[in-house]
């Protein structure tokens, strides 16, 4: 009898940066379970450092944000 492997899901966990109480969801990680994990995180975190890296090299306007984040 021929033997299956065993079924892999995605699981998906939410990425939140939180600087100084300023919280900001970020995006999502998707981890394979059928693969190992900490080099998908790796590569996950990896992606996240170049897409802070882009935004701060980006121009933008200088501008008071609010306490609450709204304005």
């Amino acid at each position: 009898m021929a033997s299956t492997p065993p079924l892999s899901a995605v699981v998906r966990l939410s990425v939140r940066l939180d600087v100084a109480g300023h919280v900001a969801e970020v995006g999502t990680i998707e981890l394979d379970t059928g693969k190992p994990t900490w080099p998908q995180m790796a590569d996950a975190l990896v992606d996240l450092a170049d897409a802070l890296v882009a935004v701060a090299d980006s121009p933008h306007d200088e501008e008071e944000v609010s306490p609450d984040g709204t304005a």
